[in-house]
């Protein structure tokens, strides 16, 4: 957009410049020294303040977009900040479920160890149970024989069956031997039912014992299942919590890499105003010397006019005296030579157009043709007029490609059209050199040589010079 703005005139790039400065140089050159001031230096420093502007333009967008990244710069940091923040809080977050994670397979390690002691405290229930039962049946025999023995003893009465132990009885010692073993008997009888009740008393102890245990055991099963289930749901309110983050840390970034985006952005368009601010200044530097040139220039033209015109002066007074001696003698015919001003035609070749008005041959309007036209070969070479300076080979629009020659004392001739050129600028040239060849390019219909003959900048009839 600003390249637009800033080459619209005289500098749309930097070669189109230096071309629109050689383009000025020409007027500088083809004017006398007072147009060469006024039209170059004006033009250039017409172009120098345009330029400034520009410049002045470009800084002011260039200043804007450095407010701008610091304002974006600003909020990335605070982006930057939340990210960290979000970021920490999500770690902190993974610690945390990492914790409840932990302390949940703790809890169903636990679980499965209660779980296993409830198994081995049921199966040894269940064999207590079993023992009791058979110790119970036992016991029941034991009972039944006991029983029997405690009726049959009630039937026969036992002051009776002592009376009959003691008549049976073969003696004293006899007699006491068989008391005595009746009383062991009950005594045994004692015993065993004694010793049956202990073991059905342990026994039933252990079972209530196992089944306190079973039941505790079942508790802190319980327990420890509520405390997981705890555990979960904590676990899945963090993780719910986490998602949240994650998907806000997500958005953030998103944020900060449309944020950076915008920073290269803006600084590429403000290396790009930087780059265009540079080649405005050099463009102006090189203003600025041709504006120092081209007055080095017109003083050196002025000179050259001083010169010219005393020579001038010079020679149209030996003009007045030659012609007063001509008038005071008799002519001879014979000694009379044809006077020539040293110009030759740069091309033999047919004239197919002269100097002055004419119909335009493209645009079709009356126009004042500044030159001759020659009509020529493609390629043909074309020869310097008279010697001289190249000061300009050069190309535009019109002229095309194009050969201007300084000859000295505010004359020059110029050459346009051509397909090709055969010498450079500050080139001395000798008259008949070939100085390029017949083209079409610029404003053309066809092959041919556009010539012109200049005076002090104004145009003359080019066929008044040459011969």
């Amino acid at each position: 957009m600003y390249s637009e703005m800033v080459y619209n005139g005289l500098i749309c790039q930097e070669g189109t410049m230096k071309k629109r400065i050689s383009a000025f140089l020409i007027v500088a050159l083809m004017s006398s020294s007072v147009q060469v001031f006024a039209t170059g230096t004006d033009l250039y420093k017409n172009q120098l303040e345009e330029n400034n502007q520009i410049i002045d333009s470009l800084n002011d967008k260039k200043h804007e977009i450095e407010e701008n990244k610091n304002v974006i710069n600003s909020e990335l940091i605070d982006i930057i900040d939340e990210i960290n923040y979000t970021a920490s809080s999500i770690h902190t977050l993974n610690a945390t479920i990492s914790q409840k994670e932990s302390d949940i397979f703790t809890k169903s390690q636990k679980i499965t160890e209660m779980t296993e002691k409830i198994e081995v405290l049921e199966a040894n229930i269940v064999k207590q149970k079993q023992e009791i039962q058979s110790q119970e049946v036992e016991l029941r025999k034991q009972e039944d024989i006991l029983s029997a023995r405690v009726r049959a003893a009630y039937k026969s009465n036992s002051m009776n069956n002592i009376i009959v132990t003691l008549i049976q009885s073969k003696s004293i010692l006899d007699f006491a031997e068989r008391l005595r073993f009746i009383e062991t008997m009950a005594q045994k009888d004692r015993e065993v039912m004694a010793l049956i009740d202990s073991i059905i008393s342990e026994l039933e102890w252990r079972k209530a014992t196992l089944e306190e245990d079973q039941l505790e055991t079942e508790l802190i099963r319980d327990v420890l299942h509520d405390e997981k289930e705890a555990l979960e749901l904590e676990k899945g309110a963090l993780v719910s919590e986490k998602s949240s983050l994650e998907y806000e840390l997500n958005k953030q970034r998103q944020l900060e890499d449309e944020k950076t985006q915008v920073i290269a952005n803006l600084t590429a368009e403000e290396q790009r105003l930087a780059q265009e601010i540079g080649d405005i200044m050099e463009t102006n530097e090189e203003l600025e010397a041709e504006i120092q040139r081209i007055i080095r220039e017109a003083q050196e033209q002025a000179r050259r006019e001083e010169e010219a015109r005393r020579a001038e002066e010079a020679r149209r007074k030996a003009e007045e005296e030659a012609k007063q001696k001509e008038d005071s003698e008799e002519p001879n015919p014979s000694e009379q030579v044809p006077v020539s001003t040293g110009f030759i035609h740069p091309i033999q070749g047919r004239i197919s157009s002269g100097y002055g008005y004419r119909i335009h041959p493209i645009r079709g309007d009356r126009h004042f043709h500044s030159g001759i036209d020659y009509v020529a070969p493609y390629g043909a070479p074309i020869a310097s007029t008279r010697e001289g300076t190249v000061i300009l080979v050069t190309y535009n629009s019109g002229y095309g490609n194009y050969v201007i020659i300084d000859h000295g004392n505010g004359i020059a001739s110029l050459y346009a059209h051509l397909s090709s050129f055969a010498v450079g600028v500050g080139q001395r040239v000798a008259q008949g050199q070939t100085i390029g060849y017949i083209g079409s390019t610029g404003s053309s219909t066809g092959p041919h040589l556009h010539f012109e003959i200049r005076v002090n900048g104004v145009h003359r009839n080019p066929l008044d010079y040459v011969r």
